[in-house]
């Protein structure tokens, strides 16, 4: 019921981060009470219809300030951690957090207030010393609800990744939309945009370095029109916006960027498996 009657436009995660810190200066007249500790408004919203169960295990994001001081909270989870968080859904948990977190949709963001209260957010250890008087602003993104076989599946996944950043002898960053990356060779050309016409060259990895994707072995590379949906897989097109003409990177994709909870067509990648592909897009003069 508050979900539809408090949601506002889309805004970007940019403006989305800036609002947190001019909130530190407004009144909470907009914001909805759901307990003694704790007030949140949506900020933007999905239209999925993915409702939370008991049971069901949320992915999320958050992103938390103190009020009094705008710094951030340095055991919180932040937009730039390698991993999201998880939780387990139990509506009848004292939990603020879970309170708030039943207000949400898959996909939807908000911002909630937690009043120094030791149960509000399971996820800040640091609420152990703050007063009554100190003030929480945390974004949270729901990013997915997981259900039934799905949750093992996830969780399987996740440590998989995990293993192989922890026992990687290279750096990994994190997008926001869950892809994994680090880039071997820079470049001086600008960003690729929509329309720019490249060539690929690309491997595909299991986690266990298995190659099971040598497109070269095929054709020496692959011509893409950026912005051309349909060619490649999701966690491809999103990676190719890091990427410029002659510059080289890695990436790790979850399942759902890649080949989802079906698999490869051929059978060759079974479902809920994530993959890693070595990219390299050709310089602008080799076109």
């Amino acid at each position: 019921m508050f979900k539809l009657a408090y949601r506002s436009i889309k805004i970007s995660l940019i403006f989305i981060t800036l609002s947190i810190f001019a909130c530190t200066h407004k009144t909470n007249n907009d914001f909805i009470k759901i307990s003694e500790h704790a007030q949140f408004k949506i900020i933007s919203f999905n239209t999925s219809a993915n409702n939370i169960e008991d049971g069901d295990l949320l992915e999320f994001k958050c992103l938390s300030l103190k009020s009094n001081t705008d710094t951030l909270i340095a055991d919180s989870t932040k937009l730039n951690e390698l991993f999201n968080d998880t939780i387990t859904f139990n509506s009848s948990s004292k939990s603020d957090l879970l309170k708030v977190l039943a207000q949400l949709q898959e996909g939807d963001s908000c911002l909630a207030l937690f009043y120094g209260n030791k149960q509000a957010n399971v996820r800040i250890s640091t609420l152990n010393s703050l007063s009554q008087k100190d003030t929480i602003y945390t974004y949270i993104k729901l990013k997915h609800i997981y259900k039934g076989e799905a949750k093992m599946a996830y969780q399987l996944e996740e440590n998989a990744i995990a293993r192989y950043i922890t026992f990687s002898k290279n750096k990994w960053l994190a997008s926001e939309n869950g892809i994994y990356y680090r880039i071997i060779k820079s470049s001086e050309h600008p960003k690729l945009v929509a329309n720019d016409v490249i060539k690929i060259v690309y491997k595909g990895y299991f986690l266990n370095n298995q190659v099971f994707d040598n497109y070269a072995e095929i054709n020496p590379y692959f011509e893409h029109i950026v912005g051309t949906q349909n060619q490649l897989i999701r966690g491809m097109e999103i990676a190719i916006d890091y990427m410029s003409y002659g510059s080289e990177a890695e990436f790790i994709f979850p399942s759902s960027l890649a080949f989802g909870e079906s698999g490869s067509a051929t059978g060759i990648v079974a479902a809920y498996k994530p993959v890693l592909y070595k990219v390299k897009v050709l310089d602008k003069a080799i076109l």
